[in-house]
């Protein structure tokens, strides 16, 4: 089948949407286009994507073109804006102290099948996280491709995926491969999607295929991004560049592969193997020592992240055991009662749906338990410990950690260090049982909140306004230092 050429942006100048008209939307389509952006709260990133219709943030603009390039840039809030980033539209999930862009083109351009291509310099940077990615345009996930993601604190590895719920339950076959240094030039990453195949390429070279799953004959429309933050990226730091460019020389695609000769594909660059299962049956995966992906079944499975990573670990429907390792690992224990011990290295663990018991470990730890009744450990380092619906026990242990039970009645214990209880308007009930301010122990209420101290026999309580409540034990008003509770 000839390959004809169905899009073309070699970026000469930008074509933004302005709710009529234009060629890339600046906010995801399931979010209104007139509103104040976006982000994903639940992968904890640390952007907020500008809209450029909305007008109290139209000062910044993360898109600029300069010589056929389109840059996106990333970089600390102007503070005049703050006040515009997240709570609006997502409450006590947080403010957002980051600005950055993403473009789609769920307005303009969609397609079933065909090859779809991005050229670009992703960035190098602790927190980054760039990627090409396509979307159904009915509004479904999954399924979902992405073309590449890439993680700034390794720039030799980029991550190709194919999400699926063609089995009933969400499930992934993806591919860690190593290049090299991508963010030392310019580099093609490439998808060619047909009827019976998925089929990866960087710099024209095939690197992974797998079968079209059954729910991915469907037109879908292209994003490319750059976010900061999460669990599988990590969080932004000092090493962090002020402002984190992803530049994109242009973005294609044709009918078919274009780059189709009758010959066969140049060397693939080295991969690690993935383990996918989608079985009723209780599997033992393993992914290998320099680290890879893992996706569990309906049974209860064994998952085991490769020792030095990065590791991406995806439970299924059954009560899963799923270890890391050493290196940075992004742990999903989904549906049923599972057992998630992050290991060493700065990792994110979340319990998912079901009574989940999930240990941070060694290292600066997100450990969330997100749906269910969940036992939380953040261990040795500075960890975010949060519960997230449902009843939950909370151990910040060792470090100076962030404890949140969020919604539910929960009980939280910081242990040494010192440590921050959050609380918000519309919580639950917290109940912390060592609230240390000799060790630096504070509270922390969301901007904009109200509330109420009061000494309820031996505990301080205190209550907030919409709901909400926050129970100090064995603690005395009267002899708590000045800033112990901020925020609010």
């Amino acid at each position: 089948m000839p390959a004809t050429l169905t899009f073309d942006d070699e970026f000469n100048n930008l074509s933004l949407w302005n709710g009529s008209s234009g060629t890339w939307s600046t906010t995801p389509a399931y979010e209104d286009d007139k509103g104040n952006g976006a982000s994903l709260p639940s992968n904890g990133e640390q952007e907020w994507y500008i809209n450029a219709n909305y007008g109290p943030t139209s000062s910044v603009h993360p898109w600029t073109v300069n010589n056929g390039v389109l840059t996106i840039t990333a970089q600390k809030a102007d503070p005049s804006i703050v006040g515009d980033l997240g709570y609006a539209k997502y409450g006590s999930l947080g403010a957002y102290h980051y600005t950055s862009g993403l473009i789609e083109t769920n307005h303009s351009f969609t397609q079933t099948y065909g090859y779809f291509e991005m050229k670009a310099q992703l960035p190098a940077g602790q927190g980054l996280w760039p990627a090409f990615w396509l979307m159904p345009a009915n509004g479904a996930w999954p399924p979902e491709l992405d073309v590449v993601e890439a993680l700034g604190k390794d720039t030799s590895t980029i991550y190709t995926t194919v999400h699926t719920e063609e089995t009933g339950s969400h499930t992934q076959q993806a591919l860690a491969t190593h290049v090299g240094d991508y963010s030392s030039g310019y580099h093609t990453y490439g998808v060619d999607w047909e009827a019976d195949k998925v089929t990866f390429f960087y710099d024209n070279k095939e690197i992974y295929q797998v079968d079209t799953p059954a729910d991915m004959h469907s037109p879908m429309y292209m994003i490319a991004n750059l976010a900061m933050g999460g669990g599988w990226a990590g969080s932004v730091d000092g090493s962090t560049p002020a402002a984190a460019q992803m530049n994109i020389d242009y973005i294609r695609a044709w009918s078919a592969n274009p780059y189709t000769n009758g010959t066969e594909p140049a060397p693939a660059p080295s991969s690690d193997a993935v383990g996918n299962s989608t079985t009723d049956a209780n599997q033992t995966l393993a992914a290998p020592d320099a680290g890879g992906a893992l996706q569990g079944g309906s049974g209860s499975d064994t998952l085991t992240g490769g020792a030095s990573g990065p590791n991406h670990l995806r439970g299924g429907a059954g009560g899963d055991l799923i270890q890391g390792g050493s290196g940075f690992d992004d742990i999903n224990g989904n549906e049923g009662a599972d057992t998630i011990h992050a290991g060493a290295g700065d990792d994110w663990a979340v319990g998912g749906q079901g009574d989940d018991f999930v240990y941070g470990e060694a290292g600066s730890d997100i450990v969330y338990g997100n749906l269910g009744n969940d036992t939380l450990f953040g261990g040795s380092g500075d960890d975010i410990v949060r519960g997230g619906q449902g009843d939950d026990v909370l151990y910040g242990q060792d470090g100076n950690d962030w404890l949140s039970g969020d919604r539910g009645s929960d009980t939280l214990t910081g242990g040494a260090g010192a440590d921050i209880f959050h609380v918000f308007s519309g919580a639950g009930v917290s109940v912390v049982t060592d609230f240390n301010a000799a060790e630096g122990d504070r509270v922390q209420v969301d901007p904009g909140n109200t509330y109420t101290v009061s000494q309820h026999g031996a505990d301080v309580v205190i209550d907030m306004t919409g709901g909400g409540e926050m129970v100090l034990q064995h603690t005395e008003l009267s002899a708590l230092p000045q800033g112990w509770i901020f925020g609010g």
